[in-house]
């Protein structure tokens, strides 16, 4: 099994389309236990994702992963922006220079990012 460049970038898309046609219901979700602008925040940031998108898609996968997460900080507001931002920020410095990645690669890099978010989020 293998994950390509742009394997990884459909997947950032399709994120953005799916956070897109969620937003209502997202923000319905964390009018109960927060602010209420859950969804609102989070297609916010995938739509300066989906921006900036276009400049690195054809970059190695490390540096389109930072680049998302980067954005998401300085785009999503409250609590989501940091923690969204650091997983895919981290993800992508576990894979920096990756073209392709393999099913040990994909692995390093989504435990990189959980473990960012786990310590940002204490």
């Amino acid at each position: 099994m293998s994950v390509t460049r742009d394997q990884i970038v459909q997947w950032l898309e399709k994120t953005a389309a799916v956070l897109k046609e969620n937003k209502e219901y997202l923000t319905e979700l964390d009018a109960a236990i927060g602010d209420a602008d859950h969804g609102i925040n989070m297609d916010r940031g995938f739509r300066k994702v989906m921006e900036k998108l276009p400049s690195v898609a054809d970059k190695d996968i490390g540096n389109i992963l930072k680049t998302t997460g980067m954005t998401l900080i300085s785009s999503v507001g409250g609590a989501a922006g940091p923690l969204y931002g650091t997983f895919y920020l981290r993800s992508g410095m576990a894979v920096a220079a990756r073209e392709e990645l393999g099913g040990e690669d994909l692995a390093k890099m989504l435990q990189a990012g959980v473990e960012g978010v786990v310590q940002r989020g204490r």
